[in-house]
């Protein structure tokens, strides 16, 4: 099998296998989480109950789409597509949200890490993620009572357009590396990350991966 033929969730199992053999021991973190987040984005991925059909064992959904104007519907509907599936739902940035539809857990933007002390006391078995963008936030969520963080961007990506020119703000394998090595949460690579190139974060630490564009950029999900 060529790097090309990889699948996105092959290169994430890997990570989170590699991530489980040489980590665990240390941190005692990593058994049991998900090797692959799917990030719901209409705008970017129209048809995401079409991509939550094809996850399988070891993936999970974070619903994401802030502005859909019927957000709380449109959660409620991938949220029961996961629920038939057994994938793991979180829902970012509404906590109400979460315990409306039964979510399993939420995923909270950098801004909101402070609000997971209160979250764990009411919630003691979600699973709760952060997004961290540089090593300073990745160390203030290894503080509270966090399961992992999503760090952004790792490679170009449309979701934050300066990376597409400016390659130079994107976290890289060495960014990437330079998180792990801070921080004794599992973290998720984001951002711009597909089949394409997700092979080159093979060996970085991390536990696994989360993709908006990246299922559909390799092609893997064919259109309806």
């Amino acid at each position: 099998m060529t790097q090309r033929e990889f699948t996105l969730a092959d290169i994430a199992n890997r990570l989170n296998q590699e991530y489980c053999q040489n980590y665990w021991q240390v941190h005692k973190k990593g058994q049991g989480l998900p090797s692959l987040f799917f990030v719901t984005d209409q705008q970017a991925v129209p048809y995401p109950e079409k991509v939550i059909s094809e996850l399988g064992q070891g993936a999970a959904v974070i619903f994401r789409d802030y502005d859909h104007p019927s957000r709380a519907a449109l959660c409620a509907e991938l949220a029961k597509l996961c629920q038939k599936k057994n994938i793991l739902f979180l829902v970012a940035g509404d906590i109400l949200l979460a315990e409306k539809i039964g979510a399993g857990g939420v995923h909270l933007p950098e801004m909101m890490m402070m609000q997971a002390g209160d979250i764990r006391r009411n919630h003691p078995h979600w699973m709760i993620t952060a997004a961290c963008h540089d090593i300073n936030s990745v160390k203030k969520a290894a503080r509270l009572p966090i399961d992992a963080a999503l760090i952004a961007p790792v490679f170009p990506t449309h979701s934050h357009a300066e990376t597409l020119t400016a390659e130079q703000k994107t976290l890289g394998r060495r960014g990437v590396q330079d998180m792990v090595k801070a921080s004794h949460l599992p973290l998720y690579g984001l951002g711009g990350i597909s089949s394409l190139n997700g092979h080159e974060l093979i060996g970085s630490g991390l536990v696994g991966l989360a993709a908006i564009r990246g299922f559909q950029i390799a092609q893997e999900i064919p259109p309806p």
